[in-house]
């Protein structure tokens, strides 16, 4: 593993950025270096052991993750369409409860998709997007204030 870091390291000191460019790169080539570990040894697991990383990641996840899923999260997860999923949730291969019968509307239980390689990457990419709504929301009271100053003047 650190022969891999050494090589990433190498190369970086032989191109022209600033470091905290090299830094990103760094962590970036670092970060699918542990992709692909983290894929390899899920692959590895059998299911009383995927049960089991469930068990635990939900324990250590809870406070940060909603109890459902949506259709369309579900959906983005596995890559497949929307009536895929709900086929899916019907045929009982997705544990999942409709909200009223004959509605199409699912409640897909979160702890199902913890294990799954997928769902790192889903969990890393609402975060972005909570992170960027954040920002839009700081910008849109910073104009605001902005508006509110000028107004008082």
């Amino acid at each position: 593993m650190s022969s891999n870091y050494d090589n990433i390291n190498t190369q970086l000191e032989n191109q022209e950025a600033n470091e905290k460019t090299k830094r990103y790169v760094e962590l970036v080539l670092h970060s699918i270096e542990l992709e692909k570990k983290r894929a390899a040894a899920y692959s590895e697991l059998g299911d009383g052991e995927e049960g089991e990383a469930n068990r635990i990641l939900k324990e250590m996840t809870t406070p940060y993750l909603p109890e459902f899923l949506l259709v369309s999260e579900v959906s983005a997860l596995l890559g497949v369409s929307h009536q895929m999923v709900r086929r899916y949730c019907t045929e009982g291969k997705i544990k999942a409860k409709q909200r009223l019968e004959g509605s199409g509307k699912w409640l897909i239980p979160t702890e199902q998709f913890l294990a799954t390689p997928e769902f790192i990457k889903y969990i890393q990419e609402k975060e972005v997007q909570r992170i960027n709504s954040i920002k839009v929301a700081e910008t849109m009271l910073e104009m605001l204030e902005e508006d509110t100053e000028e107004d008082r003047k």
